[in-house]
């Protein structure tokens, strides 16, 4: 391998590894601090990790089923503050 390709891949596996450590700190934040409210049933929750990466993500929320009434909807995260969970 020469030198130019050696440089690249250190290059390429840094940038992997800072995303990976920006998406786990965006993930710690929110199990920390906030929640979803489904606007269905007001039901307050925190979705399975896996669950969270795997939804679809839309502007400021997610589009994400509710554990309690089932419906697929899009919700925006809230501050722990607002509701008990």
């Amino acid at each position: 391998m020469n030198p130019v390709s050696k440089i690249l891949l250190i290059f390429a596996l840094c940038v992997l590894a800072a995303a990976l450590i920006a998406a786990a700190v965006y993930y710690v934040r929110f199990y920390r601090y906030k929640h979803f409210r489904c606007p269905k049933c007001g039901h307050c929750f925190k979705p399975p990790v896996l669950r969270m990466i795997f939804s679809v993500n839309a502007v400021d929320g997610k589009i994400i089923k509710c554990p309690h009434c089932g419906e697929r909807e899009y919700m925006e995260p809230a501050w722990d503050d607002d509701a008990k969970v």
